[in-house]
């Protein structure tokens, strides 16, 4: 299926990035353009997974101590 450009700035950037690239045609520029960026977006985190690492990091920050009771006598001691 062919894809048109109908819009001049995009076929200036196409024809910008083929030259850049030394690509031998802009089909095969946008082609690599398109590749890169799925890419870069596949090789980024999802929301979700940053959410869990962050969750992940917390736990590890927060766990206790082992030894120190947080029982009702150590939390009364530290209004003394």
């Amino acid at each position: 299926m062919p894809l048109y450009i109908k819009d001049d700035r995009i076929d200036e950037l196409a024809r910008r990035y083929q030259t850049a690239i030394k690509a031998t045609s802009k089909t095969e520029a946008v082609k690599k353009a398109l590749q890169r960026a799925l890419a870069e977006q596949n090789a980024q985190l999802s929301l979700a997974d940053m959410v869990a690492d962050f969750a992940r990091a917390l736990r590890v920050k927060g766990e206790v101590e082992a030894g120190l009771p947080a029982d009702k006598q150590f939390r009364d001691s530290l209004y003394d």
